[in-house]
């Protein structure tokens, strides 16, 4: 494994392996086996074999004695063995692979898709199928012993007075009914005073959710890759833990049967020992202190510190300078006798720091346990496991279903079956499996009870009936302690399909379950998203087509209706125009007041004129309020009728008394002057001039008999007599005839002055109305402040239809959108369901003990 604790160059081999006795190394398929033989010739570099060919054993030296067809057959099975161990490794690492590419890829979509997080409560039943399958070919099996287990004496512990296991303890963790309503390792552990995770959970963003279920994944890839790397790795890595003063240290120096690591009634142990084979080192017993910081390596010194076995009490309390102690420890017992030196894996032996020492102590031993093979839980007889055992046992479960635990100072308890089944009642709720083979992984003993000899002691002494190897006294205690031994070297050894292999298996499960659990329920509500936005789209955009239709029809109507109110405005000012003007001259405007106001005569005609024409432009401008108005009011009510209560359309105060007061008449701007002018007095039009001469002369005979006083008789006469006079006579009386005329036209003239400027005037101005169009002009205008005023409540009209259409338009497009999205994630859920759900059944299906099915072995 790659860690800053460890050197992977460190591994057992010919170039590193030094000692008196020099060992042949015949390794069948790199299976972590690596059995040793002691012998007297040089060591060989291992040798690789097929499946069909049949390498020598891989078990300790004292198993190849003799040729038996008993010993053949042993022999067979365990290289059958070692093939199947490679072919679960080589398949757990494929599996391995194919999960963090899962994990990868829901890591991505989870970023831009936040997947949704199942806050389950006890008792909701969608947790019932969400669950993965509890079917007894998906739980680990049984440790189940090899034909080499030699027979253990039985436990002084009466199991008949023992709590049963329950139906549920034949579950594993994963399917238990405790996390039948949370996750294992993609858990979020949230806590927020008395806020239960639940009501947290619910409680935030998905953003947020994302950003936590992100984190999560990140922690699986990267123990995923760790675990690829610790099955690959041929050492094992025993990580022995527990609370404070539980007895950790002594039981190391029992199992090393030396006094190496500090003991004491009060925790000496604040940095991590990791205890290994003296021979990796040379064959120097020595301690390399790591400061924190440094990265490991044996072959360079200046990566640690070097100190004597002597220091390492007083290293082991110094956690603010190092990081990791190795021991090297060189253990003279036989192989089948010692851990470290066994003959078969290089072992490493890590006394952790007791987990209640301190938070930052406790936090490394909880990322440590990542980082081995085996744990070693020692817990004290007396304590039984206290919270932060519990949360220990707890977390490691995620991956290892099988825990070696000790129970220490079992020599303290007088009730010791009361006490054994209060332990086992214990451990079947915190890890199922273990307490399914506590014969051989729950152990209670008496560390302080093993006999560790003195350094004189004569290693070939038997007085102490321990065979000279510094073995337990020959009482119940060591009996139990024995038993524990040869169960942890078998567990860690023989059995290490289970202590090597099953941590990935459980952890693969429980990602994969994890993984199942967290598709099923976004697959479910991706499905419920994708029929609640179809529902929405068939509402959605029937809705929008009849707005768009309807929007087209009113607009359409909107602007027909205010084109013919204005027509209608403008068709009533022409009109009424026209007639006022055709008869400007036709009735009497002034009185006349004499020849002597004749000037201001016309002129108050003429403005009384123009007044007349004004008027009726400003009643042909009421009129048009009149209708604007109208027409306003038609436009408001379809209007509330379409858009009441929304934001779409606002009621404004319409004032029509603002109209025109910006655009005038062109009287008003006095663009029509029409000034007065002499001729205005004299009509000199033909027919009127002969028709007035006439008059005049009638006018004159009648003022000259008038005003001369004769009577008509006369004045005949006269005239006849000018004839007879003739001409001659009667050029004498034509000056005073003409000056008669000419009198008698000048009366005339003043005399049809108040007839003749009226209709001069009339006659100027309707040819100055003329020129500049004032009829149509008027008309335009009236009819365009019309079109103008009514415009503003249309177009308000027209933008609340297209605020709609516009916000219906987004609904549907974000709903399309949104749908395209949620079948696009309902896709990748679903496979995900499915890619979990296999791969849990295929990974399920390894029998990591078993024999490979239809493998032959040929000799």
């Amino acid at each position: 494994m790659s860690s800053s604790y460890f050197d992977l160059d460190d591994l057992p081999g010919p170039s590193n392996r030094r000692s008196t006795n020099r060992e042949v190394y015949v390794s069948a398929l790199d299976s972590g086996y690596g059995a040793s033989v002691y012998s007297e010739e040089e060591p060989e570099r291992p040798t690789l074999v097929s499946r069909n060919t049949m390498p020598l054993p891989s078990v300790p030296g004292t198993m190849l004695s003799g040729g038996s067809e008993e010993n053949t057959q042993r022999l067979l099975q365990f290289q059958v063995q070692q093939l199947h161990y490679n072919e679960n490794r080589a398949a757990l690492a494929r599996a391995i692979t194919t999960v963090m590419n899962i994990l990868k890829e829901l890591q991505s979509t989870n970023r831009e898709w936040p997947a949704q997080y199942p806050a389950f409560s006890p008792g909701n039943g969608a947790v019932e199928k969400l669950t993965p399958p509890t079917s007894t070919s998906d739980r680990p099996s049984h440790l189940r012993r090899v034909a080499t287990d030699l027979p253990f004496p039985s436990s002084n512990q009466d199991k008949s007075t023992l709590v049963s296991p329950s139906p549920s303890s034949e579950v594993p963790r994963l399917m238990s009914s405790q996390l039948s309503h949370e996750f294992n390792v993609l858990k979020l552990d949230l806590k927020l005073g008395a806020v239960s995770p639940v009501e947290l959970v619910q409680s935030l963003e998905k953003s947020a959710i994302a950003s936590l279920l992100d984190g999560k994944i990140s922690q699986a890839l990267k123990h995923l890759l760790s675990l690829r790397e610790r099955i690959e790795d041929t050492a094992s890595k025993v990580l022995v833990t527990g609370d404070l003063n539980a007895g950790k240290s002594t039981f190391c120096n029992a199992l090393l049967r030396r006094n190496v690591l500090p003991e004491d009634q009060q925790p000496c142990t604040n940095v991590f020992c990791e205890v290994l084979d003296a021979q990796i080192n040379n064959g120097v017993e020595e301690v390399h202190a790591i400061p924190h910081g440094s990265t490991y390596n044996r072959h360079d010194e200046r990566t640690y510190d070097v100190f004597p076995l002597s220091q390492l009490e007083r290293l082991a309390l110094s956690p603010e300078i190092y990081m990791l102690l190795k021991v090297y420890v060189d253990d003279k017992r036989p192989p089948e006798q010692s851990l470290l030196r066994n003959g078969v894996v290089d072992i490493a032996l890590i006394d952790a720091p007791g987990l209640n020492m301190d938070s930052m102590q406790t936090t490394a031993v909880f990322a440590r346990q990542e980082e081995i093979d085996v744990v070693v839980f020692v817990v004290s007889a007396e304590n039984h496991f206290t919270l932060s055992a519990k949360e220990f046992i707890w977390n490691a479960a995620h991956e290892k279903a099988f825990i070696f635990i000790v129970v220490n100072r079992f020599d303290n308890i007088r009730d010791k079956n009361r006490c054994s089944r209060l332990i086992l009642e214990q451990v079947s709720k915190l890890s199922p499996r273990t307490y399914d083979d506590s014969d051989d992984l729950v152990h209670f003993v008496s560390s302080n009870k093993v006999r560790i000899p003195e350094p004189d002691d004569n290693d070939d002494g038997d007085d102490n009936g321990d065979n000279g190897n510094g073995g337990p006294n020959n009482d119940d205690d060591a009996v139990d302690f024995e038993r524990l031994e040869r169960c942890l070297r078998n567990f860690v050894l023989e059995k290490r399909a289970i202590s090597k292999l099953a941590p990935a298996k459980t952890y693969l499960l429980n990602v994969l379950g994890d993984l199942e659990a967290l598709a099923s329920y976004n697959e479910e509500l991706s499905q419920n998203e994708v029929q609640r936005l179809k529902d929405e789209l068939a509402r959605i955009a029937p809705a929008y087509e009849a707005t768009l239709q309807n929007s087209v029809k009113i607009s359409e109507d909107v602007d027909a209706s205010i084109e013919k109110l204005v027509a209608s405005v403008y068709e009533h000012t022409r009109y009424k125009l026209e007639h006022v003007i055709a008869e400007i001259g036709a009735k009497t405007y002034v009185e006349y007041p004499g020849i002597f106001s004749v000037y201001s005569y016309a002129a108050d005609t003429r403005d009384a004129m123009l007044h007349s024409i004004q008027q009726s432009v400003v009643e042909c401008e009421e009129f048009a309020r009149k209708r604007t108005t109208s027409g306003y009011n038609v436009l408001k009510n379809l209007g509330l009728r379409h858009f009441q209560g929304t934001a779409y359309y606002t009621e404004k105060i319409f004032n029509n008394g603002l109209m025109f007061s910006r655009r005038k008449d062109l009287l008003a701007r006095g663009s029509v002057s029409a000034p007065i002018e002499f001729t205005d007095y004299i009509d000199l039009e033909q027919k009127e001039k002969v028709s007035g001469l006439g008059m005049s002369m009638t006018i004159a005979t009648v003022a000259g008999t008038g005003v001369l006083g004769l009577p008509s008789a006369v004045v005949g006469g006269v005239v006849n007599a000018s004839s007879i006079i003739g001409l001659r006579n009667l050029r004498k009386w034509v000056v005073p005839a003409l000056g008669l005329v000419l009198l008698c036209g000048a009366v005339y003239v003043i005399s049809d002055i108040p007839n003749v400027v009226p209709r001069k005037l009339a006659k100027k101005l309707k040819r100055e109305l003329e020129s500049v169009d004032y009829i149509h002009a008027n008309s335009d205008r009236i009819a365009s402040e019309c079109r103008k005023v009514l415009k503003y409540p249309s177009e308000d009209l027209r933008s609340a239809f297209q605020q709609m259409l516009d916000e219906q338009a987004t609904q549907k497009n974000e709903r399309a959108k949104q749908m395209s999205h949620a079948e696009e994630s309902l896709r990748y859920f679903s496979r995900l369901h499915k890619d979990s759900r296999s791969n849990f059944n295929m990974i399920s299906k390894f029998d990591l003990e078993g024999v490979l099915a239809g493998s032959h072995v040929e000799v």
